[in-house]
This record gives structure tokens, sequence and C-alpha cells, in this order.
């Protein structure tokens, strides 16, 4: 079985566009030196100048620095660009890569420190790439050495130990065969969809077919971006393709790990710090220069986009969820004093009649500071919506607003988000809304229906209390509707 190389490199900022044979140089051009007790191949251009980028490929499994130099010939790139190239050699049984542990990203940073040390590249521009196991071993240093490397280019490489969490949103740049038959081409949307999800990055892919490539025509280059932080997640699919490393995809693996440091896209705005353990809401009125800095999508099940449209943040839902927290856009950092009143309001309107549910409670675990969620009822028309609650918890620093839309497909458009400190007394309750589905924390009374719609009886309690009650009926186990003038909410009893 072949495993194709890793690449682990840092680069320079020329364009560099090459499809050619090699340009007749072999692994005997290249520097055989060790590092750590372990052999690497080190070719550097003739004019290299310091603070050059370091780009580092590893081969697959039970293949060898020559395999994987042959085939992709990165120094042919390396001559027009002006970075150091490194080809290492796997150090475990079978020449294969530590793809769970850290024995080998351990030795990446030497290899990297070595490279500074003996050519002084700039160890902020390090790009790691691979094919096949080394594919692998890029995707697991993403968890690893995110710190020291700046974009990355797994090849064929889906990690059969599945998708790692990433210290941090990255860089990514994918190709992959159709015709693979060691790492079938069916798993990759799954697997590069982990790290789309992880980045937050947009539920659509801009495509570009015909995608020049000197090996397979008729590609396919997938992007989706921007993603956290500004990076960007790329595909190329290449038709007929099977499993081997390929000299036809290092001009685009290039120019595309070539535009990124560790700190982020070259040239770049530098990134917004959000303030936290604030009492007001950051960026509430989604500035042209800001736009959507401070508000996070989250999304647990279902499918959708955060984007900046016309100076509103538009959540735009492709796939609802099955609860309406499962897509959400949130901010936190929010200090909520115990026994202080607050006030949210907001705009918002949606491109069809929907609901939206707002919460406001700790920024992990689902601990509510209101009774329960609110939820609004929307429509194409923009409206002010607001709630007021009290703070009866212990003091937070890092609360949480939330907006949940995860229940309906379509747009939820949203502006003006202020937060106010109010009286105590303005409340009422321990909450109040206006324009939404009251909740109070008075006692009400409500109806109670099974799920076959059939009256069981009448609750007087508080919200927060219906589930306690339910409880204490000995009703038989099931679903059951309680309902009180607009509210309406379903109940399990086990």
């Amino acid at each position: 079985m072949k495993f194709p190389l890793l690449v682990c490199f840092a680069a320079t900022l020329s364009f560099a566009q090459w499809g050619g044979g090699g340009g007749g140089k072999s692994l005997n051009d290249y520097k055989n030196m060790t590092v750590s007790g372990r052999q690497i191949h080190v070719y550097a251009p003739s004019n290299l100048k310091d603070n050059s980028p370091l780009l580092i490929s590893c081969h697959g499994m039970d293949q060898d620095p020559n395999y994987q130099q042959s085939n992709t010939h990165w120094e042919a790139v390396a001559d027009t660009a002006g970075f150091v190239v490194v080809y290492p050699r796997g150090g475990t049984g079978m020449s294969t890569w530590d793809i769970q542990g850290d024995k080998d990203t351990k030795w990446m940073t030497e290899i990297i420190a070595q490279m500074q040390k003996d050519y002084k590249i700039d160890t902020k521009r390090v790009y790691l790439s691979g094919f096949s196991m080394g594919g692998m071993f890029t995707y697991h240093s993403m968890s690893k050495i995110a710190d020291k490397i700046a974009a990355f280019a797994p090849t064929s490489g889906t990690n059969v130990f599945g998708a790692s969490k990433a210290q941090r949103p990255v860089p990514i740049i994918h190709p992959h065969g159709t015709n693979d038959d060691v790492l079938n081409y069916s798993q990759v949307e799954g697997f590069i969809k982990n790290y789309r999800d992880q980045f937050h990055c947009p539920s659509q892919a801009e495509e570009q077919k015909n995608y020049p490539n000197a090996e397979n025509s008729g590609a396919t280059m997938y992007t989706w971006g921007p993603c956290d932080e500004g990076v960007y997640i790329k595909h190329l699919k290449l038709p007929g393709r099977g499993h081997s490393p390929s000299k036809a995809d290092v001009s685009d693996i290039w120019n595309f790990v070539k535009e990124w440091t560790v700190d982020g896209k070259i040239g770049a705005a530098p990134k917004i710090e959000v303030p936290t353990d604030r009492d007001s809401v950051f960026n509430g009125s989604f500035s042209d220069s800001l736009e959507l800095a401070g508000w996070t999508l989250n999304k647990n099940s279902g499918d959708a986009s955060l984007k900046f449209t016309d100076g509103k943040a538009e959540i735009a839902v492709t796939k609802k969820g099955s609860k309406a927290s499962d897509i959400q856009v949130v901010q936190n950092g929010f200090h909520f004093e115990k026994g202080q009143g607050y006030k949210l309001t907001f705009d918002a309107s949606a491109s069809a009649t929907r609901t939206l549910e707002v919460n406001i409670g700790k920024n992990s675990g689902s601990k509510s500071y209101l009774d329960s969620a609110v939820t609004f009822d929307l429509g194409s028309d923009k409206k002010n919506f607001e709630v007021k609650f009290v703070m009866r918890e212990s003091t937070d620093k890092n609360g949480r607003v939330a907006f949940n839309a995860g229940l309906a497909t379509g747009s939820v458009f949203i502006d003006n988000v202020v937060l106010t400190k109010i009286d105590s007394s303005e409340v009422g309750g321990t909450i109040s809304i206006a324009n939404g589905r009251l909740l109070q924390s008075a006692e009400r009374t409500f109806s109670v229906y099974d799920a076959k719609g059939s009256f069981v009886c009448k609750l007087q309690t508080r919200m927060c209390d219906v589930q306690m009650k339910l409880n204490s009926m000995r009703l038989e186990k099931g679903l059951y509707v309680v309902k009180d003038g607009s509210y309406n909410r379903v109940f399990t009893v086990k």
C-alpha cells in the first residue's frame, strides 16, 4: 500500500506556477542531514534570502523522501518563489508517521528550529503538506502545532482516526483524486466538513469547474470562506486521479499557502480584540468597519451561515435543526451582576414568517438566566423587540446572549442589539418581554394535554416549575403539551 508524503514548508510571497518535469533534479541535489538523530533532505535555492519561508513535505506509509521528491519536485517551485524545502523520513516501522501522539509533531518543531538556525527562515511562514499517511499527519498536526504552521496542505490523506480538534482556525487546501482506491474519495466531503464546522465556514462553497490541472482535466476547486479568523478551506477534486502524489498540484498548493503566516492572512487587517467582562454589547450595530466582529455562529445540527448583509447580521439557515438552539448566533463576555436588572433590545426581521428564540445565560452549559428562552414571531417587516430580566444567580463575568434560529430555513436579519442596566423594579418579576411570547415568573394557570390532544388537567405554577410539577403528578410516561394563551410547549414525563 502506498501512503504518499507530507509536505511541511515555509514559503515566499512571490507567485509560482510550474507544471514541468522536475527540472532534472533528484534527491541527490538535496543536502542530506540529521535533526535529533533522524534523516531529512533539504533544498535551498542558491539565491535564497534571509526570512524566506519553509515547506516540509512528508511521504506516505512504507515510502521514503526519494519517492516523495521524485513525484512532487518541490525544488522547481522553490527556485522560482525562493523558499526552503524539507523532505523528512518517517521514523516508526514501515516508515510511518505518528498520527495520534506528539512524537513526530515535536520533531517537526525541531526541524523548523534547525532550518531557522541554518537558513534564517521566517518561522511565521512554515507550511506543512503531505500525501496519504503524510496527509493524515498534516491534519493531525493541526491539533498539535498549529502555532508553528501557517497553512496546511494534506493530499489524499483523510485521517483514519477521524478529524482532530484544531488548535485554531487554519487555512487548508486538500487535493484528492476520485479514483483513489486507498483512501476513497467518498469520505472526503464528510471529513472536510468537520473542519468547516469547527471554523464556522459558510455552508455553500464557491465552485470553479474545469479548473486547470496538468494531470487531470475536468477538475473542480471548492472554496469555503471566509471562516473564523478569516481563513479559507479549499478542496481540489481531481477526476480519474488514483492514490499518488503529483507535481501537477504543487503550484496550486503553493499559491494558496504562501498567502498566510501564523498570525493570519498576509496584508489582512489586524485581528479585532473583543473586550471581556463588559456590561454592554460589542458591535451590536454591525458597523461597516467591524461587520460581524464579536459574533459567532454555532451549529449543533442543521446547517447555516452568518453573513454581513446591508449593515445587518444575516443568519441564513439552509437546513433546520431539531430545536431552535441547534443554530445560534452568540456573543459572550458579558458581566451580569447578581440583583441587577437588564434590558436587551434588538431589531429583527425574516425572509418569511417564522420564529426567533432568544436566551441569556452562562457561556458554558445550558444554564439560562431567564425562566426559559423567549420566542419572538418575525415577519418581513423590521420590528423592535425587548427582554427585561433580573440576574438572580451569582455574578457571572462571562455571560452570553444567544439568538437561536434552528427551527426553520430561510434568513433572519438582526441589527441594533443593545444591553442596558435598569432598575430591577422595572422588570416586575424575573423576566418580562415586549413583542414576544410572555414568560413571567409569577404563577400562571396552564392547560395540560396528552400526546393525542386529550385534556389532562389544569396546572397552576410558575413557568420555571412546570417540569417539576409534571414529574410529581404520577402521570403516565410520555409527551405532554402545556398551553397558556399563545404559549405552547412540549414536556417529557419519564
